[in-house]
This record gives C-alpha cells, sequence and structure tokens, in this order.
C-alpha cells in the first residue's frame, strides 16, 4: 500500500511540474541540464559486452559502465574521491555496528514502483546471498532489519566493518524493484530495472544496447535522451569509429593512439591514473604452478618493466606489489623489484621439475594490449624453455575458461569498486573467494585469510601492520605477477564537456553536455 501512495504522489508531482513547464535548472558550469536543443543522443564505444545486467551478478567494468547509467546506488564515490549521497539522505551510525540509512522522498523506478525502505533491504538480501558480493554484505545481522518507515531502513552488522559505509556505493548493491526482481524470478539480467536517469531498450548482444530517458527519473535531466553503448573489440576501430564521428566517447584508448587522437583539433583525450592493478595470473591447481618455486621462476624469466614499456608506452606505471599505491596502506614504493635472470629461472625450473620445451597455455581476452603482452612473454618465456601457447577470447567465452581452469597462465586486472585496500586484497587473493574472479588462480592461503579478516575490523598503527604482512607474504607465495597499476586513457569527440574520467574504471556518462 505504501508504494501505491508514493506512485501516486509520484505522478501528481509529475503533472503539477508539467503545468508548471517544467523549470530547467543549472548543472555544472552553469550549463542548463534538461535542454534539449541540438544534439540528443550519446555513442559510447566499450571493448566488451556486458556479461549481465543484473548488479548481483554482474563483476566487470563493462557491465558498470552500463549498469550506473541505469541504477543508483544509496551514495557514490565521485572521480575526484569525494563521497556524494544518491538514493540516501543521509547514513546515521549511533554506535559502531548500527546503520540508519534516510532515504529521499519521491524517488521511483523506471516501471513507475516507488522506491522505499522493503527495495533496499531486499537489495543487500540479495547482496548478501550472491557468490559475487556475499563477502561484503552478509555482515548484516538479517535479524536486525527494521524497514517499517518506507523512508527509512536500519540495521546492525554482525562484526565491525571500518569501511562498510563506502560499500554502500558499490554498483553490486544498486537498488533493485524488489516487487519486479521477484516476479521476473529473482534474476535483472537482461531486463533492468532501476532509478537512474537511463533504461534500457534493446540489447543486440556482443554488438550494442540502445538506452533512453527515464521518464521517471528523480533527479536532473540529462542534456541528451538517448544512448548508444557499442561494443568494438579492437582498440584501432574504436578509434576509427572516433575519428569517423560515428562515437563520441571511446573507452580503452591504446596508448600508441593518444598522440593520433591529441593531433586532431575534432578530438579530446582524457587521461588519469587509476585504481586497477594488472597481473598475470597462474593456476595453481596443477603442475608446475602448484609448485611456488615455478611461480618465482616466472618472476626472473619475464622482464615485467620492458613488456610494459613495449605495450603500454609510458601509461600508468609498472606494479611492484598487491596493492595499487592509490590507496592507503600500500608499500609497493617498499617492494623490491626483481631483475630478469633467465639462467636463475631455468635453475628454479630444474627445481619444480619442469622440463626443457613444456608447453603451457595462456588465455587472454580480445584486448589488443593483453595479446600484445602475451606475445612478449611467449618470446621471452621460449629463452628459458618453455614454449607458451596463445589463445584469446571474447569476455565471456575468456572467464568460462578460467573457471574450467584450462588455462597455465591468464592475464586479467582487478579494480575494487570500494576504494578501501581490504577490497583490493579480498577478491583476488581470499579462499572463500577461489574460482570467483579475479582469483582464477585458486589460491588459498589460511594464514592470509585470517590476516584480510582481521584487517577490516581494526584501524591505524594495527591496520597499518597488517596489510603490510599481508602484502609480504603474496610476494612470498607469488600467486600472480604483477604487471602495472593502470592508467584510463579515454577518447572523446572535442565537444564532448562536463566528463570527468573515473578512476574506478567505470563512468557515469549521464552529467555530459554537447557544445
Amino acid at each position: 500500500m505504501a508504494k501505491v501512495k508514493k506512485v501516486l504522489l509520484a505522478l501528481s508531482l509529475t503533472l503539477v511540474l508539467a503545468a508548471c513547464g517544467g523549470a530547467q535548472t543549472e548543472g555544472e558550469g552553469g550549463a542548463e541540464v534538461g535542454a534539449t536543443e541540438g544534439k540528443d543522443h550519446l555513442v559510447v564505444a566499450q571493448q566488451e559486452d556486458a556479461p549481465t545486467l543484473d548488479p548481483v551478478e554482474q563483476t566487470t567494468i563493462y557491465a558498470e559502465n552500463v549498469i550506473r547509467q541505469i541504477y543508483d546506488t544509496l551514495l557514490v564515490r565521485l572521480p575526484d574521491g569525494s563521497m556524494e549521497y544518491r538514493l540516501a539522505e543521509s547514513i546515521e551510525q549511533p554506535d559502531e555496528l548500527t546503520y540508519v540509512i534516510n532515504l529521499k522522498p519521491d524517488v521511483t523506478f523506471s516501471n513507475g514502483e516507488a522506491f522505499t525502505s522493503e527495495d533496499v533491504q531486499y537489495t543487500l538480501e540479495r547482496a548478501a546471498a550472491s557468490d559475487a558480493y556475499a563477502y561484503i554484505f552478509e555482515k548484516i545481522d538479517p535479524a536486525t532489519y527494521d524497514a517499517a518507515d518506507p523512508l527509512v531502513l536500519s540495521f546492525k552488522l554482525k562484526e565491525a566493518d571500518q569501511s562498510f559505509k563506502n560499500a554502500l556505493s558499490h554498483p553490486g548493491v544498486s537498488m533493485v524493484d524488489k516487487t519486479t526482481t521477484e516476479a521476473a524470478g529473482g534474476s535483472l539480467s537482461e531486463e533492468p530495472v532501476g532509478t537512474g536517469p537511463f533504461k534500457l531498450d534493446q540489447w543486440n548482444k556482443l554488438d550494442s544496447m540502445e538506452l533512453s530517458y527515464n521518464e521517471n527519473y528523480w533527479g536532473e535531466e540529462p542534456a541528451f535522451h538517448t544512448m548508444t553503448v557499442r561494443i568494438i573489440p579492437e582498440a584501432s576501430n574504436r578509434v576509427i569509429e572516433l575519428e569517423s564521428g560515428q562515437v563520441d566517447l571511446a573507452l580503452e584508448i591504446s596508448p600508441s593512439d593518444v598522440e593520433k587522437i591529441e593531433a586532431n583539433e575534432q578530438l579530446a583525450i582524457h587521461r588519469k591514473l587509476d585504481n586497477s592493478i594488472h597481473f598475470v595470473g597462474m593456476n595453481m591447481t596443477r603442475p608446475p604452478f602448484d609448485n611456488v618455486k615455478a611461480r618465482e621462476a616466472m618472476y626472473y624469466a619475464v622482464d615485467m618493466g620492458a613488456v610494459i614499456d613495449a605495450v603500454y608506452m609510458g601509461a600508468g606505471q609498472v606494479a611492484t606489489g598487491p596493492i595499487n599505491p592509490n590507496f592507503d596502506y600500500s608499500i609497493a614504493s617498499e617492494l623490491p623489484a626483481i631483475e630478469r635472470d633467465v639462467e636463475k629461472a631455468k635453475a628454479l625450473l630444474t627445481e619444480a621439475g619442469v622440463e626443457e620445451g613444456t608447453v603451457l597455455k595462456m588465455y587472454t581476452s580480445q584486448d589488443q594490449k593483453r595479446k600484445d603482452m602475451a606475445t612478449i612473454i611467449q618470446s621471452q618465456l621460449a629463452e628459458v624453455g618453455i614454449t607458451l601457447e596463445i589463445t584469446s577470447l571474447e569476455w565471456g567465452a575468456y572467464v568460462d575458461a578460467l573457471k574450467n581452469k584450462e588455462d597455465d597462465f591468464f592475464i586479467m586486472s582487478w579494480t575494487p569498486s570500494i576504494v578501501d585496500p581490504h577490497y583490493t586484497l579480498y577478491s583476488p587473493y581470499h579462499t572463500a573467494n577461489m574460482g570467483v574472479g579475479p582469483n582464477y588462480m585458486y589460491y588459498s592461503n589460511p594464514e592470509l585469510d585470517a590476516l584480510i579478516d582481521k584487517g577490516i575490523q581494526v584501524s591505524g598503527e594495527e591496520r597499518a601492520q597488517i596489510y603490510g604482512d599481508v602484502q609480504r607474504l603474496l610476494m612470498e607465495d607469488k600467486p600472480v605477477i604483477y604487471a602495472q597499476y593502470g592508467e584510463q586513457i579515454i577518447g572523446t569527440q572535442s565537444n564532448v564537456k562536463n566528463f570527468d574520467v573515473d578512476p574506478s574504471g567505470s563512468n557515469e556518462y549521464y552529467h555530459i553536455r554537447f557544445e
């Protein structure tokens, strides 16, 4: 009944605004938001398709780049690192374990259903029961939920979590409509319903998505009303489409194309060091990488600095450890780089029982930079007697292959959506996440698990000590070869304004305006 009343109220407000002529509001930089004069369509090109558009099922930036246009979270971390309330008006913490979330009034989903505290509880319960995000949200004690007030939700955590408020900005808890989701059998994979400024009209798998303005949107009206997200796997083809004017914004520009874009007055380049860490993972479920000596040998066999210089041409920086320097408690600058030593690598491989001429399989996505990395590594491993076979697959097939443990090596990156050191460590390395991206190494170490579990509960010097120990332990175990701390490089038409690169790797596009 509460939902019905709120829908009627929202419709009444809409009629009042229409009768008043629809007053416009000022956007950033003084631009009028809501004006539809001139260009009214945004075209974004990204490398891979989204495997799903259900927030609790997605684990990739390719999905997040679309989800963030369709859904809202309770609060959001802006590109400059500051936090902003979205669907929450405020979040109170009377004590370390208790959260009281006060919601914005008069918010509806794209299907007209009112947004209430029941939807927030349902969204958090889904996340707590999901494969991908249970580790974050199962910390809520389900017996403590109180959604009696449709605009207030309270609950308690089972244990202290220094990063939980930040976690409420995670795209995995983008708010979903309880009624619609239950009617859909519990999944919104292909028919998302959110409170964001856009809704999905059509999805041509592996090709494009068509989005249009959500007339029920509670916030400022975007400067454009339709959006196309095109899937263009090759970076060179994304640049060609950008140059021809067929694309307004192209993600993941190759460093080799930066000068070309900068020299074109019709185009602009946007760069920012991001929160990612790129790495080469090793499948630890079978020989040779079930042996730490074989994994150590790869550190001496591969000159990662040379690989990154050749492929990324100065973009980002060579990674030396598990935590990106953008995060608190990173000791990356203190960790020594391992110099390439072919003879040392050969000796370690012999100790690990790896014979010369051994054939290993490396899997990558269709990202050209990843394929280039694999090719250079292939050449370097040949010098230590390893024959490397490279397989490049579309993202969905690639992930399936890793889940099936078909690989010996894989190349991947990890960008935690919550800017806290716990989340840059938990997903790749905790035993509970084995086989769930990006822990396709199937790495498990109970000592490390205990440190990670404790680190999120404490603060100050104790937390710094724990995360230092975690990083040093990972450098001993060597489940991955660290490659690069990444940089977002995005190309746009020069008339694209009011766009700021998000270091998370996924972006909100609906703030864009055209000049």
